[in-house]
């Protein structure tokens, strides 16, 4: 492919800052990738996770801060399935039971469930987190200038024919469902409100439907 005086190899695929970068438009390889080396962190840091002289909140912290960043690093720019939710959910549920450890139960030692691992993230488990990071990614592009490459390429629109079978769902039409469940409308103007988007962020951190 030729643009200008320079040439292109013409790939299915590269790689690109550490994510997957695919022509179909899908995120599966990136996000199974991710939580691979996700795994890579999570066992190189297994020690201290395990550890019994160290407090629960601390652990909880070392995942928010050295394992869970190299998971969703670059999400903000991801598609969600529920297949790939579901696959990250159990790669944190794995982490959190870790750290957490079994509890007894009418005298019995049992595994904690999702529910109380949910109590003891506040209620922002690593798919609600994406969202967040999708949402606060919205606001940013939707202030940038309208000739900037960032802003062209989410309102750019490509003429061609297109594939038989149902369409992949778009960035923006999947971050813009996420704020119709939270009940928000006329995302654009608020967008524009610094103040008020910093309370739309807030409420999706624990929003029950994201």
């Amino acid at each position: 492919m030729r643009i200008g005086n320079k040439e292109f190899e013409v790939v299915s695929e590269f790689k690109y800052l550490g994510n997957i970068i695919e022509n179909n438009n899908r995120n599966d390889r990136c996000i199974k990738e991710r939580i691979q080396t996700g795994n890579k962190a999570y066992y190189a840091n297994l020690q201290m996770l395990k550890s019994k002289i160290i407090y629960r909140t601390s652990k909880l912290q070392i995942y928010k801060t050295l394992i869970r960043p190299v998971v969703t690093y670059g999400a903000e720019t991801w598609t969600l399935t529920a297949a790939e939710e579901n696959a990250l959910r159990r790669f944190e549920t794995k982490v959190l039971k870790k750290i957490c450890g079994p509890v007894v139960g009418k005298g019995v030692w049992r595994i904690r469930y999702n529910d109380e691992l949910c109590k003891l993230m506040e209620g922002e488990d690593i798919v609600r987190f994406i969202k967040v990071q999708r949402i606060q990614w919205l606001d940013h592009v939707e202030r940038v200038d309208e000739t900037a490459m960032l802003k062209r390429v989410l309102k750019g629109k490509l003429y061609a024919t297109r594939r038989i079978g149902r369409p992949r769902i778009r960035w923006l039409d999947d971050v813009i469902a996420d704020l119709r469940r939270m009940g928000i409308s006329g995302w654009m103007g608020k967008a524009r409100k610094r103040d008020q988007w910093r309370r739309i962020v807030e409420e999706a951190k624990a929003h029950p439907k994201l």
